[in-house]
């Protein structure tokens, strides 16, 4: 629909400059006012984000997405495994959980169990597990099966 007359074509590509103008100065304005602004690179230059607002803590969230945080009373070590030693000194293997009253399976070094947790390590009578940036320490219970014992079974670092 290009206007035939030199007039038409006149307004034709007025309005159609205004337009770009128009496109322009918005898009330049947007960036200029941008929020949340971009972050300052701090001087060792590894940049973590930015935090906009926080209202609450992170455990009282999470009924807002259906989870519950973990609680380590709930998990024992039940066996560890070592198959071999790495020449930095560490043990691989394996390590038997029990968690919530379910056994798992034997779970490798590095493997991820269900609940996000991970097998960082095993020693010759214990396992750290990684859950959220948190290292978890258990030891092995020597002693009977009773659940009563939680001192021995697990530590909290």
């Amino acid at each position: 629909m290009i206007p035939t007359s030199p007039a038409n074509l006149t307004k034709f590509v007025t309005y159609l400059l205004m337009l770009a103008c128009a496109i322009s100065a918005t898009y330049w304005l947007m960036r200029l006012v941008q929020i949340p602004g971009t972050p300052n690179q701090p001087s060792n230059g590894i940049s973590k984000g930015l935090t906009l607002y926080s209202n609450q803590d992170a455990t009282a969230g999470y009924a807002l997405f259906g989870s519950k945080p973990l609680v380590t009373e709930n998990i024992y070590l039940r066996g560890v495994v070592a198959t071999s030693k790495n020449p930095d000194g560490s043990l691989d293997g394996f390590a038997i959980f029990e968690i919530d009253g379910k056994p798992t399976n034997a779970i490798s070094v590095g493997e991820t169990i269900g609940k996000g947790l991970s097998l960082q390590s095993i020693g010759d009578e214990s396992a750290i597990l990684l859950y959220q940036g948190q290292r978890l320490s258990f030891k092995l219970n020597k002693a009977t099966k009773d659940k009563s014992d939680k001192t021995s079974s697990s530590n909290k670092k």
